[in-house]
């Protein structure tokens, strides 16, 4: 099923009571290496009158992040969505969306294009968001525009960007459930979610990087985009490499069974920073889930074809998980 134009904004909640939390979620990637600038910005607009925004940066090497937690009417709306400083707009659905930041530190304003049809995962064979969420689509884009640093020693500097994205949105009871009393379990890989981006495709892939010992085995899902279109991956498994803490990715491998059949491998090379996302439930203080976001170079093994992008993961349980 193509996707709809209206799914490009909020969604009403299947729950009659409205009682439970749930929203719909953007995440939006920027990552160009000439500009030196690496970022996630991420939103979450719930049905509880309000709504967290995310900037989530890399600039020359030094994390500088932004967030804030603003009023937004229960009453479903399609945008512009902003908390005065960071605004998320829909230009043109499934073509284009308007993303800008007006800080102290930093300011932006970007444009994204799709580079390729809309993929729906709730269309896949495989789909791994199917009991969690209402729905759930990606897409390959272009991210044009112009970053200003306002602050340190390159305040003043004006760049521009210019490279490869990835886009998600997502409709869930996102945090909806309170957790257990206590954590017992010890610390281990949750899930991987690489984009992997050049000039001739897009790839994207999601899967656990821990299998239960016993149990189903679950043998990833995903998506490539070419100028042929979007095709369904077969497969997709992952590997980590952790540093010390047990907890910071130094490097992935990722082995991927493309459409016709064949495998590939996607390995890691040099990285460029790092930023976690801030997924918070209704309780503020509370971190609900450690999901990291590492800049990467990234290589086919096969073929040397490189590219970039982002490898996302998780560790389970979240630690610290009192922010106080």
């Amino acid at each position: 099923m193509p996707m709809r134009d209206e799914d490009e904004y909020r969604h009403p909640s299947p729950d009659p009571t409205g009682k439970a939390l749930w929203g719909d979620t953007l995440w939006i990637s920027v990552v160009d290496r000439e500009a030196n600038i690496f970022g996630i910005n991420h939103f979450h607009l719930t049905n509880k009158g309000y709504a967290r925004f995310e900037a989530l940066y890399v600039i020359d090497g030094v994390l500088q992040q932004y967030g804030n937690k603003a009023p937004l009417p229960v009453e479903l709306d399609r945008g512009p969505w902003s908390d005065g400083h960071l605004s998320y707009r829909v230009v043109e659905p499934q073509k284009s969306i308007r993303i800008a930041m007006d800080g102290p530190r930093f300011g932006f304003d970007l444009t994204f294009t799709g580079r390729f049809p809309v993929f729906d995962y709730f269309d896949h064979d495989n789909n791994p968001f199917k009991t969690g969420m209402g729905g759930h689509n990606e897409q390959g884009m272009l991210c044009t525009g112009e970053f200003e640093i306002r602050g340190g020693p390159k305040a003043g500097d004006r760049r521009r960007i210019n490279s490869y994205s990835h886009r998600d949105h997502s409709w869930s009871h996102r945090f909806a459930e309170e957790p257990e009393w206590e954590w017992t379990q010890p610390a281990r890989p949750g899930h991987f979610w690489p984009s992997f981006q050049n000039d001739r495709l897009h790839l994207n892939a999601f899967g656990r990087l821990w299998q239960p010992a016993d149990g189903p085995q679950y043998t990833g899902a995903g998506f490539i985009s070419t100028k042929e279109g979007n095709g369904h991956l077969k497969a997709a498994s992952g590997e980590v490499i952790l540093e010390d803490d047990g907890r910071t990715a130094a490097a992935f491998r990722y082995e991927i069974t493309l459409p016709d059949g064949e495998v590939i491998h996607i390995r890691t090379g040099r990285k460029y920073g790092m930023v976690k996302l801030w997924d918070r439930g209704e309780n503020d203080l509370e971190n609900r889930l450690d999901c990291y976001e590492p800049f990467f170079d990234m290589e086919i093994e096969e073929t040397g074809e490189k590219g970039y992008g982002v490898s996302e993961y998780s560790i389970v349980p979240p630690s610290p998980r009192w922010l106080v």
